[in-house]
């Protein structure tokens, strides 16, 4: 149920101390870690809310490490407690994606996982020692005003492992499929939100970013063009987001900072929306093809799926392409001319699997194993928690589009206090 006595009163604590917590630091009152706590709650509910009843009391207690992970790491200004908090967060996912045992792909994600991410934290923990024998502090503000050595590559690798960019994505497609809905949630969101924290206040090296910001936007685009699976699609997906993300920041600007900010906060409640819709409707077998059967589900659901889609292709006038106009402008305005354009070409390719989910969705005529499936199998009813949610889903979307200067200032008034 949402909402249920036990996760508002979980939330409501969470808040309160994240409130206070941000409020009273001895730096004073930092608007960026609130704005980008109070987004990891909600991801974090969103999370909690798909849980059933049976596996609340065990598994609840893994998302709210995951949660406070993550707000450790937007909090955290030392290298060693920047590893502490990615450890927790790591531990805690592989537990996650494994725990239903009985499920062969679930336990293969969660070991690949584990091991993958071991050894990106191998890459931070030996960044971090080397950074420490050299300059005897761990501190991360005066990390990031180091010129660019081993030591910061290192750590900078690290940490682009955990975004899933590229090329260091080889992990993604493969737990992304293995992952049930309440643990996709939270590893496509919580890590990234929190892990680009981190790296906007390290500020890295330019040409460092830059490479992985055109390795990223080259095989995101390319890779979802034969994929079958949504799972997967959604991991490429991420993945050229994340080169969008990637090349604001490669600008090294207030503007870009902003820009990408502006970016994460939009993919987020997108991809945590179309996690929704797919929980809703589709099989554990999530194959493409099952959208077909969407048109006569629900006429709400079909028009949010719409609007989420074109959105993630970047079609005006929907927040998606907002987003990608401002990364673009942004970094045309800072004379990265070659990446723009790059950016442009692989988001007219990734266009084209977007779009190909509406064809599927109201013009492909259902296939035979899903007309038995409705002649023998009821539809179920979708529930009035759900129907709120897709309302909700509907006018937060819409809302984007007549109304995006409002979380244009909020962004705006948080990125502020980074520099």
């Amino acid at each position: 149920v949402f909402l249920t006595p036990s996760i508002l009163n979980i939330t409501l604590v969470m808040s309160i101390l994240v409130i206070l917590i941000s409020f009273n630091n001895e730096y004073g009152y930092n608007s960026w870690e609130l704005l980008l706590k109070i987004l990891i709650i909600v991801m974090g509910l969103f999370a909690l809310n798909f849980l059933e009843s049976k596996d609340m009391a065990s598994i609840a207690v893994l998302v709210l490490s995951i949660i406070l992970a993550s707000i450790l790491l937007i909090s955290a200004n030392n290298l060693l407690a920047i590893y502490i908090a990615m450890e927790l967060q790591s531990l805690s996912l592989f537990i996650l994606i494994a725990k239903k045992r009985n499920s062969v792909d679930k336990v293969e994600a969660a070991l690949k996982y584990f091991v993958l991410s071991s050894i990106s934290s191998g890459f931070f923990l030996l960044g971090s020692a080397l950074y420490f024998s050299f300059n005897g502090s761990c501190d991360l503000y005066t990390l990031s005003i180091s010129t660019l050595s081993l030591e910061k590559v290192l750590i900078i690798v690290a940490l682009l492992f955990k975004l899933s960019a590229a090329p260091f994505h080889i992990w993604a497609p493969d737990i992304y499929q293995g992952c049930d809905n309440s643990s996709l949630i939270l590893l496509g969101t919580l890590p990234k939100i929190s892990i680009l924290g981190v790296m906007i206040v390290l500020l890295p090296n330019v040409k460092l970013i830059l490479f992985a910001t055109i390795i990223s936007l080259l095989v995101g685009c390319l890779g979802a063009l034969n994929q079958t699976n949504i799972k997967k699609l959604l991991a490429y997906s991420g993945i050229i987001n994340m080169g969008f993300i990637l090349l604001g920041i490669s600008t090294n600007s207030f503007s870009g900072i902003e820009a990408s900010v502006l970016y994460v906060f939009i993919y987020s409640l997108s991809f945590l929306f179309f996690i929704f819709i797919i929980n809703l409707f589709m099989s554990q077998r999530d194959n493409i093809s099952e959208f077909s059967g969407l048109l006569g589900v629900n006429t709400v659901l079909l028009v949010s799926t719409a609007f989420l889609v074109l959105s993630l292709a970047g079609i005006p006038p929907f927040a998606g392409f907002l987003i990608k106009w401002i990364i673009l402008t942004t970094a045309i305005s800072y004379n990265f001319i070659f990446s723009s354009i790059i950016s442009i070409v692989c988001a007219v390719i990734a266009g084209v699997y977007y779009l190909r989910l509406l064809k599927i969705s109201y013009f492909q005529v259902d296939k035979s194993f899903f007309i038995w499936k409705k002649v023998l199998i009821k539809d179920n009813t979708i529930s009035l928690n759900n129907s709120i949610i897709l309302g909700l889903i509907f006018f937060i979307t819409t809302f984007l589009i007549v109304c995006p200067h409002i979380f244009l200032e909020i962004i705006h008034f948080g990125t502020l206090s980074v520099f």
